[in-house]
């Protein structure tokens, strides 16, 4: 059986790929960039192939010798005309399943690329081929991203969260979730909210954290419209959009759980503290580049 994968050089297609070879699943690798590819996938053993979700041609090759492909992007302006150009392709070529990545709050909340996942499920699921979506909730990689360091060397952790909790879930789980269906082949032709096994606050994950890398990170509670006015600097087309996913997370809506991760893989999420344990490189590393930055 081979696999094609897309997004391996991002922080969920990479995991995919490496749990499917896990699981002796041949995986093809679609990207735009070989040497980063190599570097993505380095030990892995996978076959890379050249491709651009903006020519056709390439994506019609990449699929064709494989029965089944996972399929993610960034979120952009051309999003939902390019991942449904690869359903399409993958139907065309006789593909027995897709499995996409979505977002757990797709046909659910107003947010651009919640609409951008809606849309596009409900066109996936009208082609014909068997199909699985994953519905992540908030990446725990997203943590280091809030990250900061003073000009005294203190390191905090920063959002306009208060004390609210978000059922976060490790990119490593969402990875297993992918590759189990993937490999067994049962779509679920329908959708599975992934989050992680409880849900955590703010000052839990500089815990966690602080404990992993032996350093002190403390949680620093940012003014909203003071968080909104610095994203609109920033010049973030989705400002407006990220200022409301905290203040759900204040006002509790982010707190939800579920069982999926479990019951598609047999195993329960990662916490947190496991989470921080297994990056602890990734964020001494993150807290460098945050003060190469400042500097």
């Amino acid at each position: 059986m081979k696999v094609l994968v897309t997004g391996v050089t991002g922080k969920t297609g990479r995991r995919v790929a490496e749990s499917l070879v896990n699981r002796g699943v041949g995986v093809r690798a679609l990207v735009r960039d070989i040497e980063r590819g190599k570097m993505a996938t380095l030990g892995m053993g996978v076959e890379l192939v050249l491709g651009d979700f903006d020519d056709p041609q390439s994506i019609e090759i990449a699929l064709k010798g494989c029965e089944a492909v996972f399929i993610v992007s960034i979120d952009n302006e051309r999003q939902i005309e390019q991942e449904m150009s690869v359903a399409k392709l993958a139907k065309d070529v006789g593909l027995g399943h897709i499995v996409k990545l979505s977002s757990s709050d797709a046909d659910d909340r107003p947010y651009r690329w919640s609409v951008a996942h809606a849309e596009i499920e409900a066109a996936i699921s009208e082609i014909g081929v068997p199909y699985s979506f994953l519905r992540p909730h908030y990446f725990m990689q997203n943590y280091g991203s809030l990250l900061k360091v003073d000009s005294a060397g203190a390191v905090t952790l920063e959002a306009p969260a208060n004390d609210g909790e978000i059922g976060a879930i490790d990119a490593y789980d969402i990875g297993e979730c992918a590759a189990a269906l993937l490999a067994n082949g049962d779509a679920l032709n329908d959708y599975a909210l992934l989050t992680g096994s409880e849900n955590i606050s703010m000052e839990r994950v500089a815990a966690a954290f602080s404990s992993a890398i032996d350093q002190e990170i403390s949680y620093v509670n940012l003014d909203p419209k003071a968080y909104l006015t610095e994203l609109e600097a920033d010049d973030s087309g989705s400002a407006k959009d990220i200022a409301d996913v905290y203040e759900e997370v204040r006002v509790g809506t982010m707190a939800v759980n579920s069982d999926n991760v479990e019951r598609i893989t047999g195993n329960k999420p990662r916490s947190i503290e496991q989470y921080a344990i297994e990056n602890q490189d990734a964020i001494k590393s993150t807290i460098e580049r945050v003060v190469t930055a400042s500097n």
